[in-house]
């Protein structure tokens, strides 16, 4: 048990029923258990009496798990804090609790209390004076207010994870990482030969670098002194790809795996690899009528003089024509 048993035998003041019945209803953790379920080894009244008895102490909680309310056992230390709160307060704790690292919204955590909203307010005040709750900022909503315990550190959707810093977007360490990882993903994507230009590898070439490799380099080289996960370099990494800098391909043996259909193409178990792409100028002469955006202009069959896209109001057409 990993909650209570870490203070061994302690039963927290509970009686033998209840100490029995809360050990029960633990060892299925979030899966809960059904109000007729019972320990093997209690009768039904006792079972029922002990069920009671550790629902009014906030040992156990009533939640609702896939349509069906069932009972879920609450860590012993966070039932003892809720003991010596009052009837208000317990419910407002008990309610961030659930939230976890997400949070609660003021008006989410309003609409499941169903409290008034000065009770509400006064109960929060009361748990923020104490330290049993606070307040965050929430980098999609900066203007809502989220409350979680004060122990629980906020999950990377509350905070925006390693790319922000106090609530705001790090578009400088994001341009610096992606510098870095452009450099090292191009030193590995084209064979060092000085005699013949514009070399590459062959096809079955398979050591362009993965997500992972990618991120031993930045830690490796101390570029950042965040902990960026591989999942953070693959985010960056994808940056690279939509902005034309680098592609994503697989193995060249995985590509080819008899039993892989297009449609897995795409599973993130896949070993993607990332390739510079490398630069080159056109050698063939730029003129007005080549570049005319109308020949690959997406909506060009909804382009008509009166309508929502028209040359008048074209922004591509414009810039041809001053070009």
């Amino acid at each position: 048990m990993s909650d209570a048993t870490a203070a061994g035998e302690n039963k927290f003041g509970l009686a033998d029923d209840e100490w029995k019945f809360y050990k029960y209803a633990h060892s299925t953790g979030k899966d809960g258990i059904k109000f007729s379920d019972r320990p093997p080894e209690m009768g039904v009244q006792e079972a029922y009496q002990a069920m009671n008895a550790l629902l009014k102490k906030s040992a156990l909680e009533v939640v609702v798990i896939n349509g069906e309310n069932m009972i879920r056992a609450i860590d012993l230390r966070e039932a003892e804090k809720a003991s010596r709160m009052n009837d208000e307060q317990r419910i407002v704790y008990n309610t961030i609790r659930a939230a976890g690292n997400e949070g609660i919204w003021t008006k989410d955590l309003k609409k499941k209390t169903n409290l008034h909203i000065s009770v509400m307010n006064r109960a929060l005040k009361m748990l923020e004076q104490k330290q049993e709750i606070k307040a965050v900022k929430h980098v999609k909503y900066p203007t809502r207010k989220i409350y979680m315990l004060f122990n629980v550190t906020p999950s990377s959707e509350v905070t925006g994870g390693a790319w922000y810093t106090d609530q705001e977007l790090d578009t400088e360490f994001i341009e610096s990482l992606k510098t870095a990882c452009l450099k090292y993903i191009l030193a590995r994507s084209f064979p060092r030969n000085e005699q013949v230009r514009d070399a590459v590898f062959s096809a079955e070439y398979e050591h362009y670098p993965t997500a992972a490799e990618v991120r031993r380099f930045i830690t490796e080289s101390r570029i950042s002194s965040v902990d960026l996960s591989v999942k953070d370099i693959g985010s960056l990494l994808d940056v690279l790809v939509y902005d034309g800098m680098v592609e994503k391909k697989l193995p060249y043996i995985a590509g080819f795996d008899e039993d892989m259909s297009d449609d897995e193409g795409d599973d993130a178990s896949a070993p993607w690899a990332y390739k510079a792409v490398r630069k080159t100028a056109s050698r063939l002469p730029t003129e007005a009528m080549t570049e005319v955006p109308c020949g690959k202009c997406p909506v060009f069959n909804f382009c008509v003089e009166d309508g929502p896209v028209n040359p008048c109001n074209c922004e591509y057409f414009k810039t041809w024509l001053d070009w």
